[in-house]
């Protein structure tokens, strides 16, 4: 069984949508194993909608899902494993100021909204220096165009 952590953009309900959601958090409480012939229909936020998508077809495929907040404090190991680096290279961009981190005691804990912002800026400035490269390589008569 495959198993990973969910991350998605933040999805803050607006207040326009509110009142579904909570409705819908009502029902799921109030209803859960009862009233099986009846129906409710609730009309969700698009976001929400697609993450419950998400959620059963992973599911449905077998696959573990792990929901997490923002907010949620990581060790740096923890850290250097979501992002695919070593711990020591993770510190390094720590100290660096590159992700903002703060101390439990001696120990340095990051949040993982700030990992989640680096890894999308990381992999934004990656797909940029490969366009580029293709560009450059193009203009310069190595590849045809794309």
């Amino acid at each position: 069984m495959a198993a990973y952590a969910l991350t998605i953009e933040k999805a803050r309900i607006s207040e326009a949508h509110q009142a579904a959601v909570a409705e819908l958090r009502r029902c799921l409480s109030d209803h859960r194993g009862k009233d099986r012939g009846k129906f409710h229909e609730i009309a969700l936020p698009d976001k929400l909608y697609r993450l419950l998508v998400r959620i059963v077809n992973d599911l449905a495929d077998g696959k573990a899902v792990s929901l997490t907040s923002d907010a949620q404090e990581m060790t740096t190991q923890q850290a250097a494993n979501f992002l695919g680096v070593s711990r020591q290279f993770l510190v390094r961009i720590l100290d660096e100021g590159k992700i903002p981190f703060h101390r439990a005691g001696t120990h340095r804990r990051v949040y993982l909204q700030d990992l989640i912002s680096f890894r999308k800026e990381r992999d934004r400035r990656r797909h940029e220096a490969i366009a580029t490269m293709a560009r450059d390589a193009v203009k310069d008569g190595v590849y045809d165009e794309f």
